[in-house]
């Protein structure tokens, strides 16, 4: 028989065990928050920097004469205005004259020449008439006139040639203008179609700057650019990404950009030092990490983390990789809180844990 003081020493043991196991049924039905890595989402910080450049012509025509002959006179320098019919330099025209005389007594030469051989070859065909002279003499009198024949009609070429050539010893200015540079100096000996000036148009203009690769590789088409000229007191202008140069510098790993102004004013001379912020009104460029890439290649999205702490997937597009990252394209917008590790254990609504950075 139990004592009643054991009874209930012993009930109140089965109570207690009964308790334990109740709070552990109900700690096994609260599931445990998953905790994640996120990142908030941003332009790219790289394209908030000032890039330094030049304005340079948009429209730029390199010059050379169409004859060779040492340059006499170069008329102008760089940074100058030209008009249209201007001569910009001239060559030797004593050299040229002399080319011309040379060529001339040339052609009297071989014409002498060709004129005898023509007369030669009249006289032994008498002979051969009159079986005085042999048939072999007649083929070398007939050889020897289409020799000096084929002769006289090169040096007669040569003649022409020199002769254009000597109206081509000045170089002069097809449209308005404004020289970029000069590559020779007076006393240079110049071959044809060798450049000897650049030329811009003055009202064509455009900004050049050297970007990281990194940078170009997530550029969107078209991106916008705000210009500043390098003195104070001159408004900056818009400008749009037009080429981005296909050849990198391997040495800098840089790429060069060329920016279309908008409606420049004339303070914004060719030559003239500016710097250029990419706009990132016009359209930002955010990229994420490649692991935080989700769903399949045709379909790719993100996990985005919601004010609740609550995980929705969100298709999105994906541009140019960029190291270990991916430019987004569409489907996000700045700020938003995105899973990037873990991302194919989550499912769509799952409670996840505070971020940790």
């Amino acid at each position: 028989m139990i004592k009643p003081m054991r009874l209930l020493a012993v009930m109140l043991v089965f109570s207690g065990l009964g308790q334990m196991g109740l709070a552990q049924s109900d700690m096994g039905e609260t599931p445990a928050l998953r905790p994640v890595i996120s990142e908030f989402v941003s332009t790219d910080p790289v394209v908030k920097r000032q890039y330094s450049g030049v304005i340079r012509g948009q429209d730029v025509t390199a010059l050379a004469f169409q004859t060779s002959g040492r340059l006499a006179t170069l008329n102008v320098a760089a940074g100058d205005r030209v008009t249209k019919g201007q001569v910009l330099a001239t060559l030797d025209q004593i050299t040229l004259a002399q080319d011309v005389a040379v060529a001339e007594a040339a052609v009297s030469g071989v014409q002498a020449q060709a004129e005898f051989a023509q007369t030669q070859y009249e006289r032994v065909s008498a002979l051969v008439a009159r079986n005085v002279a042999t048939t072999a003499q007649l083929e070398a009198a007939r050889a020897n006139r289409d020799a000096t024949a084929a002769k006289l009609e090169s040096v007669r070429a040569d003649l022409a040639q020199t002769t254009e050539a000597a109206r081509y010893g000045s170089l002069v200015a097809p449209r308005d203008g404004i020289v970029l540079s000069t590559s020779v100096d007076p006393g240079t000996l110049v071959s044809p179609g060798v450049s000897v000036m650049e030329i811009a148009d003055p009202l064509g203009r455009e900004a050049i700057i050297d970007v990281p690769a990194s940078v170009a590789a997530i550029m969107p088409e078209g991106a916008g650019f705000v210009v500043r000229h390098r003195s104070g007191g001159v408004a900056p202008v818009m400008a749009r990404l037009s080429v981005i140069e296909p050849v990198a510098d391997t040495s800098l790993e840089t790429r060069r950009l060329r920016l279309m102004l908008i409606a420049p004013p004339e303070d914004y001379r060719i030559g003239t030092l500016i710097t250029a912020a990419y706009n990132r009104g016009a359209a930002p460029a955010m990229t994420l990490p490649i692991s935080a890439i989700a769903g399949t290649q045709d379909s790719p999205g993100v996990w985005r983390v919601t004010p609740d702490r609550m995980v929705t997937f969100v298709p999105v597009t994906l541009g140019a990789i960029v190291g270990d990252r991916v430019v987004i394209s569409a489907g996000l917008s700045e700020n938003d809180e995105i899973v990037v590790r873990g991302v194919h254990a989550l499912e769509d609504g799952q409670k996840v844990g505070e971020r940790l950075e």
